[in-house]
């Protein structure tokens, strides 16, 4: 090893670690006869100013974090990846446009649903627009599981760290130890890089796919707002054999009936991204396969960063309380999808020609697994599908049909009366079962008033204090 390359691994070192804990490793692994190289298994740059900007990055990547995640990596990443597909200015006009076909939608659903509409403001988006303004939402769903993720992450580096310093020779040097341990930071921020990587490539592809801040089934944007992303629908209408314009109008509407429910219905929200928390926050991981993942990692490989998790890394078998989170999202989901399924389709039947078609795209890409639903299942193992929403698209319709819209809508207006999983298998028998229950449970509370007033078991028309001809008792002595 040449003089420059043993002075830049010892910067390396002094960078990473601070200078008095490099210093005295240094000297701890060179008594032992420790080439300080093999910590890294990449050759430095002998350039000066290839080094300095290696030198420049380390400190980014490490400097510019708190947390299980480096989102500061994840924002760049995910820019850069929906910059690289171009992302131009919306100009006035398309802007105009796109939020005329909002307001236009709201204007339809007046006639198809009670809710009221969302008071936000109505946005055209571009892609980095979409990053933006959902990133808090993506941020609440996956930094339970990476909590998890990253202490197991960062105990295996450590270790093999450790094994690293160790080859070779047999018991480590008096003061090494307690340094490896104050390693322990850096390798903290080196899985916050990874992961930060990890999840800003996702983010980034699913921008490129994403048509607003609903169409994932999720409530990703803030205050209400309805927006959609121009070069995504843009991209999505030129696909068919459909006018565009009827596409995006199409792609309104459903943005802002989701709208709509998400205002309309404030229990929903955090229920559903409460139990994507309580789920994620369970998620066990496979250490195999987080040893598998960490032993590709190159602090020097930005490629290796983004792409060492890009395996399964989580434990396959969910625990009961996972079961019952996953169970209640997907019935969520599922009534959320068939609602927007049905009041859209009763909103726009009139205007939209092609509404039948551009319905059963939609439900394909549901079935197919959408882009939001992949990018969950690397993050978090998490499979987000709404499993029923054909079914829950159907008990909306019969629910509209035989008892009215109000009526239907109520149904949003406590958690208790939403459909359950179970009644979502049946939804020809929803109401028939709804009205027996309903039925039950005014017998059972006409019997408790009854115990109550002293009255139960008396004939009908009697009660304490008369006999069986309905003549009050007399005392008898």
């Amino acid at each position: 090893m040449s003089e420059n390359e043993s002075s830049g691994w010892e910067e390396l070192l002094r960078n990473l670690l601070g200078a008095e804990a490099a210093e005295e490793m240094i000297r701890a692994m060179r008594a032992q006869g420790i080439d300080p190289t093999t910590m890294v298994g990449q050759s430095l740059p002998s350039n000066p100013v290839a080094m300095q900007s290696m030198m420049r990055q380390m400190r980014y990547l490490m400097d510019s974090n708190e947390g299980p995640i480096n989102w500061r990596i994840a924002h760049d990443i995910a820019h850069q990846k929906a910059w690289g597909e171009a992302d131009p200015k919306i100009s006035s006009s398309e802007g105009q446009r796109i939020r005329q076909a909002l307001q236009v939608a709201d204007l339809w659903l007046d006639a198809a649903t009670e809710l009221d509409p969302s008071p936000g403001n109505r946005h055209a988006w571009r892609r980095t627009d979409w990053l933006d303004e959902t990133l808090d939402v993506w941020k609440l769903m996956v930094e339970p599981v990476a909590i998890n993720a990253a202490r197991a992450l960062s105990e295996t580096l450590t270790e093999q760290m450790n094994d690293m310093s160790n080859a070779g020779i047999g018991d480590l040097p008096p003061g090494l130890e307690q340094l490896l341990g104050q390693a322990q930071p850096m390798m903290e921020k080196m899985s916050a890089v990874v992961f930060g990587s990890q999840i800003g490539q996702a983010l980034g592809a699913l921008a490129l796919e994403a048509y607003g801040s609903t169409d994932v089934g999720l409530p990703l944007g803030k205050d209400s707002m309805t927006a959609l992303v121009a070069p995504n629908i843009d991209s999505f209408a030129d696909g068919f054999d459909i006018p565009a314009e009827e596409v995006n109008q199409f792609l309104a509407l459903r943005e802002t009936a989701h709208a709509r429910l998400f205002h309309a219905v404030p229990w929903l929200r955090p229920e559903m991204l409460g139990a994507i928390q309580s789920y994620s926050a369970e998620i066990r991981i496979n250490t195999d396969a987080m040893r598998d993942a960490a032993a590709g990692i190159d602090p020097m490989d930005t490629d290796a960063l983004q792409n060492a998790l890009s395996g399964q890394i989580f434990g396959s078998d969910p625990t009961p309380s996972q079961e019952k989170a996953l169970n209640r999202l997907e019935t969520l989901l599922a009534l959320v999808e068939g609602w927007v399924d049905t009041v859209t389709h009763n909103a726009g039947r009139a205007y939209l020609p092609h509404l039948e078609q551009m319905r059963e795209i939609m439900r394909r890409r549901r079935i197919n697994g959408g882009p939001a639903e992949q990018m969950l299942a690397t993050l978090i193992g998490l499979q987000l599908r709404p499993r029923q929403a054909r079914n829950a698209a159907r008990l909306w319709q019969v629910v509209g049909a035989e008892r009215g819209v109000a009526e239907r809508d109520a149904l949003w207006s406590h958690p208790d009366l939403a459909p359950t999983s179970d009644e979502l298998a049946s939804p020809d028998d929803f109401l028939n079962n709804r009205d027996q229950r309903a039925q039950e449970e005014a017998d059972i509370d006409a019997a408790l008033d009854q115990m109550l007033d002293g009255t139960l078991g008396w004939a009908e028309g009697l009660h304490p204090g008369q006999d069986s001809e309905g003549d009050a008792q007399s005392d008898v002595d």
